[in-house]
This record gives structure tokens, sequence and C-alpha cells, in this order.
């Protein structure tokens, strides 16, 4: 049950992500606006919660929001950011079991809807 949290959760803060870089004009790690020191501080999820309303209300009610598998278990900090998480290294940390039947054939993503995480 962990490891399909996490990989909901990662699948959700790709869609935030990218909603995000579409969004505001100045963009630096991965696609994502620039910060202040402070700002790296602040939860992913507070800043989310008001500029992808629709996306961070579908990952809340996600296994991985339930679960609260937070957005930097996948996606890194804002450091060492991936729009896309590797899905051996973050995926996989929490998935073996389905990552071992999937490596090669297919991304996480193609079966699970990006943003509420049910299966296609």
């Amino acid at each position: 049950m962990k490891k399909q949290v996490l990989v909901l959760l990662a699948l959700a803060t790709l869609v935030v992500l990218a909603a995000c870089s579409s969004m505001l004009p100045t963009a630096t790690k991965a696609g994502h606006p620039s910060l202040s020191e402070q700002d790296m501080l602040i939860a992913c999820s507070d800043c989310h919660r008001e500029v992808t309303p629709t996306v961070y209300s579908e990952w809340y009610d996600s296994t991985h929001g339930i679960g609260n598998v937070k957005c930097y278990q996948c996606h890194g900090t804002y450091e060492n950011l991936q729009v896309t998480p590797d899905m051996v290294q973050s995926c996989g940390s929490c998935h073996t079991d389905k990552l071992g039947e999937h490596t090669g054939k297919q991304t996480c993503w193609e079966c699970h809807d990006v943003h509420s995480f049910l299966i296609n």
C-alpha cells in the first residue's frame, strides 16, 4: 500500500509541476519558477494549493495524498528537482513488486491517470 501511495504522489506532482511551469513566466530548476531561499523551505503543496488548486485537490484525495506522501519523496527538493521522476529510483523505492513487472515496457503514468491515479 505504501508503494502505491508513493507512485501516485509522483504522478500527481508531475502534473502540478507541469501546470505551474506553464503558468509562471520565470523558470529555473527543471521548469520551476525561481524561489528565494526562504520559499524553498515551504512545502510544495502549500504553494500548489493556491497555484494549481484542481491538481492539488486530485493529489490530496488520492492514495498518495491520503498516505501523506510528499512531493519531494518522488521529485526531489528544489535543488535537485525532477519533473519526471526516475521510475527505478523514485517509484521503485516503494513499488519494487510492480516495477519488476513493468520495467522497460511502459511508464506508470501510461496506465494510471496522472491526476487522480486511477487506472485508465
